[in-house]
């Protein structure tokens, strides 16, 4: 009876061992899965950031393209109406001359 009782023991020791070699296996498996998946989030999260940085880039350089533009325009408009000024005071200056001479 003793020696059935120490063989028990025996068997639920060797079972607990078992045991705790399958759930450290386990964890590791776990700790292992959760390590990939965060390394996969990490990369995500890097290409969405990237992703986003030139957008936004990409929508700087077309506001800035679109200013330019506008100033290229408005300078454009600007010194055509100082030309015309100009030549209409250019006029103004050759009577001016004319009628002082004459």
């Amino acid at each position: 009876m003793v020696e059935e009782t120490i063989q028990t023991i025996k068997e639920t020791e060797n079972e607990a061992e078992e045991i705790l070699k399958k759930a450290d296996a386990e964890c590791a498996g776990i700790l292992e899965e959760a390590a990939t998946k965060a390394g996969e989030l990490k990369e995500q999260a890097v290409a969405e950031a990237k992703a986003k940085a030139d957008a936004d880039l990409s929508s700087a350089k077309e506001a800035g393209e679109v200013a330019m533009q506008k100033a290229l325009h408005d300078t454009e408009t600007e010194i055509a109406s100082l030309k015309q000024e100009a030549a209409a005071r250019e006029e103004e200056a050759v009577a001016a001359v004319i009628k002082d001479l004459v």
